[in-house]
């Protein structure tokens, strides 16, 4: 071989350490995202629950059980009305809540070893409608962001977004938390 063919031989294997190492550095960060990103969650959120049920919680003004995508306890913690409500039964209110559980990502409705655990806390803003005479509420939904979290969920984002069926006393819920 001649020294013009050793020379594109040379440029050759170096273009393909340089295109092999940038294949594994993405192989790296793919595999890294996959662990730490976003999970889309949704589900249930059941009615309040009773002094005997595990998810109850005495110190909580609420206490709640979650199925689907995230399985655990949800606990609300503060519960403020933004003014007076209206004439009409329409309310406002802002406050505060917790989830001490899972993201379930096998879908086995158990928090097992490969799922993240922790507490995730929010914020939430809730709008509704209530019957004037009886005070049942007629409508309702919130929206909760992430502002705080535990365990697994140390450093996530995310939001959640519920839709309250008042004819079942549940909340079926959807969003997503991304997890660092």
């Amino acid at each position: 071989m001649n020294m013009q063919g050793l020379r594109g031989l040379g440029r050759a294997t170096f273009r393909l350490s340089a295109l092999v190492a940038v294949i594994a550095a993405f192989v790296l960060v793919a595999a890294t995202a996959a662990s730490a990103g976003t999970t889309q969650v949704s589900g249930v959120q059941s009615a309040p629950v009773s002094a005997s049920d595990p998810c109850f919680d005495a110190s909580a003004l609420a206490s709640y059980a979650m199925e689907g995508s995230l399985v655990g306890c949800w606990q609300a913690d503060t519960f403020e009305v933004r003014g007076d409500g209206q004439p009409s039964g329409t309310l406002q209110a802002t406050g505060r809540e917790h989830f001490v559980g899972c993201v379930d990502l096998n879908g086995d409705h158990v928090c097992g070893g490969g799922d993240p655990q922790g507490t995730l806390t929010f914020t939430f803003t809730f709008t509704g409608k209530f019957d004037t005479v009886t005070l049942a509420e007629i409508h309702g939904r919130c929206h909760h962001p992430v502002v705080a979290g535990t365990g697994a969920f140390a450093g996530a984002s995310g939001v959640i977004s519920f839709h309250d069926d008042v004819a079942t006393g549940t909340a079926p819920y959807r969003g997503h938390v991304t997890l660092t």
